[in-house]
């Protein structure tokens, strides 16, 4: 199993980290479902380099709704994506590809130049 960070997390709280996804698709789908606790995924897709990975239900558990995640929405709008993004998300490369050191350091990047940005 890889031990490469390869993927980033973002917590509803606005922590970021670095996390190693399984090298092999099916099982890094049922992770990243797992740690953003969703039934179901939506890819969205952050430009041609990025993909975030979010709850399909709009921000939905069960009855309740998610909080708003902030620090993932003001990245999505830096990438022209409307909208509040509401739970954890998982970014990766495009589609289920994982990244490299360099795409992660520029979602990072990315990350700390909108962290003090304004609200979304």
């Amino acid at each position: 199993m890889a031990t490469t960070p390869n993927a980033i997390w973002i917590d509803n709280g606005g922590y970021a980290t670095r996390i190693t996804l399984p090298a092999d698709p099916e099982q890094r789908t049922t992770v990243i479902r797992c740690i953003t606790n969703s039934s179901g995924l939506e890819a969205v897709a952050l430009g041609s380099r990025f993909t975030m990975w979010i709850d399909e239900t709009g921000g939905m558990l069960g009855s309740h709704r998610r909080p708003d995640n902030d620090l993932a929405t003001r990245l999505a709008h830096h990438y022209n994506v409307t909208g509040k993004i509401r739970g954890p998300v998982v970014i990766t490369g495009p589609g289920l590809a994982l990244l490299t050191e360099e795409g992660l350091d520029d979602v990072e990047y990315d990350l700390n130049a909108n962290a003090f940005w304004g609200a979304p």
